[in-house]
């Protein structure tokens, strides 16, 4: 499951780090690269808001592979170097990232005691940034060789293999199918609705949302302050990131290792929240003068947080649902993190151009997620 997740986070990112190279070839401009991700996570919002009830009929195993069938056949269709054609591929690739968290989190949800699931959960998100170390490693090796269309078609191939590697797995986690259960667009409504009215739910649907959020701006604009705000060298900025990226695959098995221990996801959760939005107000207050020391800390504290609560919260999201509607609700509640990837960025962007301060979006940034942050802290204290 951790190569699975991989594999949806690596095939999102092929087009991203081919495009100076594919750019030359086709005049496809590199700035459409952020309409090409608000396409794939808005698909991948109704993607995974809907999935649920395919995964009941077909069962997890089954959805898996459909989700790597799909994100290969859209790299496929990206080697044209079509523009309408990778427009077009936004679709597969989309519903193909979007389904592939739903489908692994129903799978473990089978196998795995509710004492080790934040360790077992934060080590299957550890595929996220392993897919973006894929990304940085396969796409140029296959680029240089191939050509940029390689990349394009290694990274789909990849997926289309291990499709298949997964079939001898399906009598194993596909043994509780539902032939009758399948998709309706009233199911959407109903889930929307059971989400947003049951609290618990809904606490949990705003946390993915706002700690998400908070995640896409780092990812999306934290290099580019870097060097356009605080005038740091191209190369400098990105060792930062690069380096901040693989804390975070440290402190996704840390904070999960610590709820299968000692603290319960929730309250982790709210501890992490803390984090957050400290660090999203640090990076807002970072001049100039600071030493490039204090600078890659910032980026380790906020990569060890935003980008390192998901095994944590689909630990949180298995114990609050039965265990009968894990693979119907985990999705939708799952949705809002795609939302937060869409809504962030493009509000960030909004402030940027309107007061041209990186530091008001940061800050800005930070506030859905105290009041998450507080509501946690409220409902622990609760019990």
């Amino acid at each position: 499951m951790l190569f699975q997740q991989a594999m949806a986070s690596m095939s999102t990112l092929v087009l991203p780090v081919v495009a100076p190279e594919m750019s030359v070839d086709t005049g496809m401009p590199a700035s459409l690269i952020g309409a090409y991700w608000m396409f794939i996570f808005g698909i991948g919002f109704f993607a995974s808001l809907g999935c649920g009830g395919y995964i009941q009929r077909f069962g997890p195993l089954r959805v898996s592979q459909l989700a790597l069938v799909c994100m290969g056949a859209g790299l496929l269709v990206s080697a044209t170097g079509s523009p309408w054609l990778i427009a077009a591929s936004c679709l597969p690739l989309g519903v193909g990232a979007a389904i592939s968290t739903p489908c692994s989190t129903a799978i473990l949800a089978k196998i795995t005691t509710p004492r080790h699931a934040p360790l077992i959960f934060s080590l299957k998100q550890t595929g996220v940034p392993v897919g973006g170390m894929l990304a940085g490693l396969l796409v140029p090796f296959f680029a240089l060789r191939f050509g940029w269309q390689g990349a394009f078609l290694g990274c789909g191939g990849i997926c289309l293999v291990y499709a298949v590697l997964l079939q001898p797995l399906r009598s194993v986690y596909d043994d509780d199918r539902a032939p009758a259960k399948g998709f309706d667009f009233n199911s959407i409504f109903v889930l929307l609705k059971s989400i947003l009215t049951t609290p618990k739910y809904r606490q949990l649907a705003f946390t993915w949302w706002a700690y998400v959020g908070v995640q896409a701006i780092f990812g999306t604009f934290f290099v580019t302050y870097l060097v356009q705000e605080l005038d740091h060298d191209l190369a400098l900025a990105g060792l930062i990131f690069a380096g901040a990226q693989v804390a975070s695959v440290v402190a996704r098995v840390v904070w999960g290792w610590l709820c299968s221990r000692f603290i319960s996801p929730q309250l982790m959760l709210a501890i992490l929240g803390v984090i957050i939005v400290g660090s999203a107000l640090t990076t807002g207050a970072i001049t100039d003068d600071w030493s490039i020391v204090s600078v890659a800390l910032v980026a380790v504290v906020y990569s060890a947080s935003a980008v390192s609560f998901h095994g944590v919260a689909i630990a949180e999201i298995v114990r609050v649902l039965p265990t009968d509607e894990v693979s119907a609700k985990a999705g939708g509640i799952l949705s809002f993190a795609m939302l937060g990837m869409m809504s962030y960025p493009a509000l960030f962007g909004i402030i940027l151009q309107v007061t041209e301060s990186y530091a008001i979006g940061f800050w800005a940034s930070a506030v859905p997620a105290l009041i998450v942050c507080v509501n946690l802290f409220r409902r622990v204290h609760k019990g």
